[in-house]
């Protein structure tokens, strides 16, 4: 999961206007000389067990799953420019580009951007003269596949109940 949102998040970062490398890890991004950067920087992965009754079935309806695990995975996007404004089409064209979730592996993740935490040249390691920080959360689950039990014999048992009682009255 963790490497789907990454991608994805890079993804929309470029499509944002991000033109040089996106960085993964926090030495990259501090070692970077740019004043244009962009960075996806995995944050946390929390998760709490699920004691819900809810099952999924699968297209054909031979398969259950039902959720083991929530699952919250966040992440840092960092986005520095030389010109506020620069900063600001950038943010507002990434924040525009974001789903409302993704499917990975067949299952929902939701996406949830959090605050957004602007900087400017004096507070922050990077060359840019103006960035702006923003967590965003991919909250999905952890499913258990299983098959559904066989009933047909248990429906031919009820029939021949049915029909005897009916032809004693």
């Amino acid at each position: 999961m963790i490497g789907a949102c990454r991608d994805y998040l890079i993804q929309k970062l470029q499509q944002a206007g991000i033109k040089s490398t996106v960085h993964t890890t926090m030495k990259k991004l501090k070692n970077s000389q740019e004043s244009h950067i962009g960075a996806v920087l995995f944050e946390g992965d929390s998760f709490e067990r699920e004691f819900g009754k809810r099952i999924f079935t699968d297209e054909s309806g031979k398969r259950k799953r039902r959720k083991q695990f929530s699952r919250e995975t966040s992440f840092v996007v960092v986005i520095g420019e030389y010109e506020q404004e620069a900063c600001e089409r950038i943010f507002e064209s990434f924040m525009l580009s974001l789903d409302r979730g993704i499917y990975i592996d067949g299952n929902f993740t939701a996406i949830e951007p959090g605050e957004a935490d602007w900087v400017d040249d004096e507070d922050s390691l990077l060359k840019s003269k103006i960035a702006v920080q923003l967590k965003v959360k991919f909250v999905g689950g952890l499913y258990r596949d299983s098959d559904f039990a066989k009933v047909s014999e248990l429906v031919a048992d009820v029939k021949l109940e049915k029909e005897e009682a009916h032809g004693s009255e």
